[in-house]
């Protein structure tokens, strides 16, 4: 009886979280430059990424975080950065319902300081990080090089590698959560050393016909002024 109850208040937190992201509306588009601070993202730990004020991809600001693979196995794939609901991460810019919102494209700046090419995924999930989907970024990235990782969001991407027993509609309906990872080269499985990864302007864009009904109702807005 008292297990049921249990399960019961587990399951109304859950959906009344998953409810959350699904009517908290994303800013589409959007770009999170860490003009000032790291916008409250944070590293495989939960602590906050650290803010660095120049050298990015364009030269300006960025965060980063050291990862040491001494507990690392071959295969294994560390989320190095992660974008929350729950951190109010970006302001929670980029929480909301993907599929109402036309976002059809994830992508970001990464860098790495490893001795070989990494190869990157991003993980999208609710804010209770369930249900997820998982995608590679199929061209590894060069270790010294910011490097721009582009992820397809559409029900035929072949990036996704795994929806976790769901699919497509039943994660991006309510994204709360972004993580953005490596998968463990066997070179650097077990390696006791801290490797330092970077990250800058993760961002979300709408599918073409939506940036079109976004600029009429701009253009809309101005004749009204």
């Amino acid at each position: 009886m008292v297990f049921g109850k249990v399960m019961n208040s587990m399951l109304a937190v859950t959906a009344s979280l998953v409810a959350v992201s699904a009517v908290h509306a994303a800013t589409v588009p959007f770009t999170e430059d860490f003009v000032a601070t790291n916008e409250n993202w944070k590293d495989n730990a939960s602590a906050d990424l650290t803010y660095v004020s120049s050298g990015g991809p364009d030269g300006s600001s960025y965060v980063a975080t050291g990862f040491n693979f001494a507990s690392a196995a071959s295969g294994d794939t560390p989320v190095l950065f992660r974008g929350y609901d729950n951190f109010d991460s970006s302001s929670d810019a980029f929480v909301g319902n993907y599929l109402s919102e036309g976002v059809n494209q994830f992508s970001a700046y990464v860098y790495h300081e490893a001795a070989m090419p990494l190869t990157f995924f991003a993980r999208f999930s609710s804010s209770v990080n369930y249900p997820g989907a998982t995608a590679l970024q199929f061209v590894p990235v060069m270790p010294y090089t910011w490097t721009q990782i582009v992820i397809d969001i559409s029900p035929t991407s072949p990036q996704f590698i795994s929806f976790e027993g769901t699919d497509f509609n039943a994660v991006f309906s309510g994204i709360g959560n972004i993580q953005i990872g490596v998968s463990v080269p066997d070179q650097l499985a077990g390696v006791d050393s801290s490797i330092e990864f970077a990250l800058d302007k993760p961002t979300i864009t709408p599918e073409p016909a939506s940036l079109s009904l976004l600029a009429m109702g701009g253009l809309a807005l101005l004749r009204r002024r």
